[in-house]
């Protein structure tokens, strides 16, 4: 997806969800590798509208165990987390801005891309002079962006029913509308498909 639309996407979302609109903020990680083993365990706290929480998981890398934290975390709740698969992955250093002269300071760009359940892609990226941050915060940006996703597109469903049994023309031409371009931009649960054939 192109950037540009996929940040008129995220403007909508914010739009629809107010103070509601989730976002994922970092404030400590703690990561310990057994490279022997290849098993990686992850704890990170996080800050967002609803508090403090801890993301803890256990995989074969930073991005796997991170990743599957997260679906621990959220994916009962938000089922479309289920649906995503990465497509790639990729830390590019910026050695042009570095500090320091051996240049191990400069900023690491890690981006991603991720496809949802309709095989469509979407672009998350992140620098940081921290591999280890910017990875984690392109893969909670690309997480916030599905859960607000999915959040918006339910928060229209039940505000175009509304505005069905209201018999709004208007309001249900301007959240039907909305929810057209939200559908293609998450990433299909049992939940949004369901409301989605409801919906016709």
């Amino acid at each position: 997806m192109a950037d540009r639309e996929q940040d008129e996407v995220m403007t909508l979302m914010r739009e629809v969800l107010g103070e509601q609109y989730l976002q994922l903020e970092v404030e400590s990680v703690l990561v310990e590798e057994n490279v022997r083993e290849q098993t990686t365990s992850v704890s990170c706290e996080v800050i967002s509208s609803a508090g403090r929480s801890v993301i803890a998981g256990r995989g074969v890398g930073l991005v796997d165990a991170l990743y599957a934290g997260v679906v621990a975390r959220f994916a009962k709740e938000y089922p479309s987390l289920q649906t995503i698969r990465f497509d790639s992955f990729t830390i590019h250093g910026h050695l042009e801005t570095k500090k320091g002269f051996a240049g191990t300071d400069a900023k690491a760009e890690t981006t991603l891309q991720l496809a949802n359940s309709e095989q469509r892609p979407f672009t998350f990226s992140a620098s940081s002079r921290s591999v280890t941050a910017s990875a984690i915060l392109a893969i909670l940006a690309a997480v916030a962006y599905f859960i607000n996703s999915e959040r918006a597109f339910t928060t229209l469903f039940h505000a175009l029913k509304d505005a069905q049994a209201r018999n709004r023309a208007d309001l249900v031409q301007r959240y039907t509308n909305a929810m057209a371009r939200l559908v293609q931009n998450t990433s299909y649960s049992e939940v949004i498909r369901k409301m989605r054939d409801e919906l016709g």
